[in-house]
């Protein structure tokens, strides 16, 4: 009897034992996160995945994808200060396809031009400028056998920057860019 008795508590023994060291074991890789070299320690700011992208190089602008993120930068980088609201288009036209061109060179109905906003008349009087930032999403939108036109989602961040130094961001959106082939290469045709 007595050596069963002490088998039972071996094994208890052990059980505890290995449940101590399993918790041990659990919160050593957990980690505390408050070294200086922790990848998510509170001490570090945090970033946007978009602004993260800043530092990479943009897409050759003679790629497809590259062309769109070029025009559509060029499209919604605004001068209120010094351009009439929709002048960005007739800016990004070496960038743009004949659907876009045949539309720039017609009369204009606003439908065709990106949303920019009531505080135009706001940004032009403090002489600010706004900035675009854009870059091509890695996932595309479904589209036709057409070798010669492709579509992208083109992330778009807007920054109003002020004479004194001061930015101020603007809710981001996402466009789906139409781009085609043409003589002189891959050019915007569409975007919404």
């Amino acid at each position: 009897m007595r050596l069963a008795w002490s088998n039972k508590a071996q094994v208890r023994a052990k059980l505890v034992v290995m449940l101590v060291v399993s918790v041990a074991m659990l919160g050593a890789a957990c980690g505390r996160g408050d070294r200086a070299d922790s990848g998510s320690g509170g001490a570090h700011p945090a970033t946007s995945t978009t602004r993260l992208l800043e530092g990479v190089p943009a897409p050759d602008p003679v790629t497809p994808d590259g062309v769109a993120v070029a025009a559509l930068r060029e499209i919604y980088t605004w001068q209120p200060a010094t351009e009439a609201q929709g002048a960005s288009l007739a800016r990004a036209r070496k960038w743009l396809g004949p659907s876009l061109v045949r539309m720039l060179d017609g009369s204009p109905t606003g439908l065709e031009t990106p949303k920019t906003t009531l505080q135009w008349a706001d940004w032009a009087a403090a002489k600010a400028r706004v900035e675009a930032f854009t870059f091509a999403s890695g996932e595309k939108p479904p589209t036709g056998g057409d070798p010669n036109m492709q579509q992208f989602k083109i992330g778009i961040e807007q920054s109003v920057v002020y004479p004194n130094g001061r930015k101020e961001q603007l809710p981001p959106a996402t466009v789906i860019a139409t781009v085609v082939r043409t003589p002189e290469g891959w050019r915007l045709d569409a975007f919404r």
